[in-house]
């Protein structure tokens, strides 16, 4: 655990607005890439409707990112209360907030984890549930966590939905039937996190918020810096891909 957490990788997390938007447009570009999967879902394509997988709601999310000299292994994103987020996008606003209700939360009390995305050559680190353990140790820097319902909307053509029952405490969620997303071109389960004590990752979780919590003061100018070569090495992946 604590190997693959700080020896292999190295683990930074940032609001979107708060970095320059060469840093966020990279994050972004390694998400399409991702999310292109060699043809899978066309949107996201360089001729697709939504190629560099750029949105409002990434300036005001929250992102981790792990990477390895330079290069962008992993990523996941944070989306406050009251931004517009997968679920709604899915689900339409209305449904999004009976959804919503039904769990006994309002919107004011909702963060979605989303964009979950690893880079298939680096799977076997088990970057996927790092990423997972990392964004709630985000989240628990920043809210108080018990107050707040944390969904997600995850796919099932790559079994996302069962990777991340089977390896967090993302469950699904009763009377909530799938949805089939054009833009994805895939049936999308909408997932809840339960409240702590937490039965997968505990341990894992309370290292990263421990990890990030000393990452505040960290100057903005050193994150970037750090990533300084991956502009170039995620245009060499989409155009390989494409």
């Amino acid at each position: 655990m604590e190997h693959s957490i700080s020896d292999i990788v190295s683990w930074h997390w940032f609001k979107g607005n708060e970095v320059t938007g060469r840093l966020l447009q990279d994050v972004c570009l390694f998400r399409s890439a991702v999310l292109f999967d060699s043809g899978l879902r066309e949107n996201f394509g360089g001729h697709g409707r939504n190629f560099g997988d750029t949105h409002y709601a990434d300036f005001d999310s929250y992102h981790v990112v792990a990477s390895q000299n330079n290069i962008i292994l992993g990523t996941i994103r944070i989306t406050p209360p009251e931004i517009a987020n997968v679920t709604s996008s899915v689900l339409g606003f209305e449904d999004y907030k009976a959804f919503v209700a039904s769990l006994n939360y309002d919107l004011k009390n909702t963060i979605e984890m989303n964009r979950l995305m690893v880079k298939a050559d680096t799977r076997k680190l088990n970057l996927g549930k790092m990423l997972l353990y990392a964004a709630v140790g985000v989240i628990e820097n920043i809210w108080d966590r018990e107050r707040f319902l944390i969904i997600c909307s995850a796919g099932n053509c790559a079994s996302q939905a069962s990777y991340l029952k089977r390896h967090s405490d993302f469950e699904t969620v009763e009377n909530m039937p799938d949805r089939f997303s054009e833009l994805f071109n895939d049936s999308v389960s909408f997932l809840k996190y339960r409240q702590p004590p937490y039965l997968k990752g505990a341990t894992e979780i309370k290292i990263f918020s421990e990890l990030f919590a000393k990452q505040v003061s960290l100057p903005w100018s050193r994150l970037e810096m750090s990533f300084k070569s991956t502009q170039k090495n995620y245009s060499d992946v989409l155009d390989a891909e494409l």
